[in-house]
C-alpha cells in the first residue's frame, strides 16, 4: 500500500514536471523562432567551414578533381625543416617566415595604434573646441571602405606622379622615382602605417567609453590635493583604464594577427613575398594566382594558425591579468 502510494505522488510529481516544462517551451517558442536565422547562419558560416577545414585538410584538394586522401601530409609540410634548406620556396619556409612578419606587424601596429587611440580619446574627451569635429575625423576613417582608402595609398606612393612620394623626394628622404611599395621594408612600414590610419578610429571610441566611465569626483578629490594633469593621468586615468585596456589591446592584437593588412591591396604580398602575412598566405593557397588552389594544404595551414592564435591570446590574458587589479 505504501509503495503505490509512493509510486502515485511519484507519477503525480513527474507529470507537474513535464507539465510545467511544456508550458515553459511553449512560453520561450517566440524567442527560439526569432533566434533560429541566426542559429542558422552561425552552423552555416560558423560552424560548417570549421568542419570543412577539418575534413579537407587531410586530403589534397584542388577544387576541380576529386580529393585524395594523403593523411598528415599537410601538416608535414609545415614541419618540414629538410625540406627547406632543399627548397628556397618551401611551404615550411614561406609559413614560418610569414608568422614573423605577422609577429612584426602586429607589435609595431599595436605600439603605434594604442598610444595614438587613447591619447586622442583623451584630447576629445577634454574641454577642448570642436571636440565633437575632431572626434568625427578621427573616427572617419574607419567609416570608409577600406579598399578605397587603399587603392588611394597606393596612388600618392606611385614613384612617378604620387603626392607622397614627391613630396619625400623633395625633403630628401628617399631618391627620386623610387618605389616605396617595390622595396620590402618600405612597403611593409607603408602598410603599418595605412592600417594605423585606418583602425586607430575604434580603439578611440573603446579609449573614450572607458574614460567616460572613471567618476569624475576621484578628478575632483585630486584636484582639491594638489594633484596636476599629469600627476592624474598617471595616478588615476591609467590605473582605472587598465581593465578596458587590456580588452582593447588583445582585441587589436588578435585582430593584428588574422589580417592580411593593406599589403593584399598595395603589394599582393610581395616584392618576393616580403610583405605576405599568415593569413595572406593562406589566401593565396586558396586564390592563388596563375596557379592551381592548394585547398587541402590551406585548410592544414588554417588549423595550425588558430590554434597559434589562441595560444598567443592565451598567453598574452596570462600576462595581462593584473592589469585587471592595477
Amino acid at each position: 500500500m505504501i509503495n503505490e502510494i509512493k509510486r502515485a505522488v511519484d507519477s503525480s510529481y513527474v507529470s507537474k514536471k513535464m507539465i510545467h516544462f511544456a508550458k515553459r517551451i511553449k512560453m520561450s517558442m517566440p524567442v527560439y523562432i526569432l533566434l533560429l536565422p541566426t542559429l542558422i547562419l552561425f552552423f552555416m558560416m560558423g560552424i560548417y567551414p570549421i568542419i570543412w577545414a577539418l575534413k579537407y585538410c587531410l586530403y589534397n584538394y584542388d577544387g576541380t578533381t576529386m580529393p585524395i586522401f594523403v593523411g598528415f601530409d599537410n601538416f608535414r609540410k609545415l614541419f618540414d625543416f629538410k625540406d627547406m634548406m632543399e627548397n628556397r620556396n618551401s611551404h615550411f619556409l614561406l609559413y614560418w617566415t610569414s608568422w614573423g612578419r605577422t609577429l612584426s606587424y602586429a607589435l609595431i601596429k599595436t605600439t603605434i595604434e594604442i598610444p595614438l587611440a587613447f591619447f586622442c580619446a583623451l584630447f576629445v574627451t577634454s574641454k577642448v573646441k570642436g571636440r565633437t569635429f575632431f572626434k568625427t575625423l578621427f573616427y572617419m576613417p574607419q567609416i570608409l571602405p577600406s579598399f578605397a582608402i587603399f587603392m588611394v595609398f597606393g596612388i600618392i606612393l606611385n614613384p612617378f606622379n604620387g603626392i607622397l612620394s614627391k613630396q619625400l623626394a623633395d625633403l630628401g628622404i628617399i631618391t627620386k622615382h623610387f618605389s616605396i611599395l617595390a622595396h620590402t621594408n618600405s612597403a611593409f612600414l607603408a602598410g603599418v602605417l595605412a592600417d594605423v590610419w585606418i583602425f586607430f578610429g575604434l580603439n578611440m571610441l573603446f579609449f573614450i567609453a572607458g574614460l567616460t566611465n572613471i567618476p569624475k569626483d576621484v578628478y575632483e578629490s585630486a584636484s582639491v590635493d594638489g594633484a596636476n594633469a599629469s600627476q592624474q593621468l598617471r595616478y588615476i586615468t591609467l590605473p582605472m583604464m587598465g581593465p578596458m585596456g587590456q580588452v582593447i589591446i588583445m582585441l587589436s592584437l588578435v585582430g593584428c594577427l588574422k589580417s592580411m593588412g593593406s599589403y593584399f591591396i598595395l603589394t599582393k604580398g610581395g616584392p618576393n613575398h616580403g610583405t605576405e602575412l599568415t593569413f595572406l598566405y593562406i589566401y593565396n593557397l586558396f586564390f592563388p594566382s596563375g596557379t592551381t588552389a592548394q585547398y587541402g594544404l590551406g585548410a592544414a595551414v588554417a588549423v595550425v594558425s588558430a590554434v597559434i592564435v589562441g595560444i598567443i591570446t592565451a598567453v598574452y590574458m596570462k600576462l595581462s591579468k593584473k592589469l585587471q587589479y592595477d
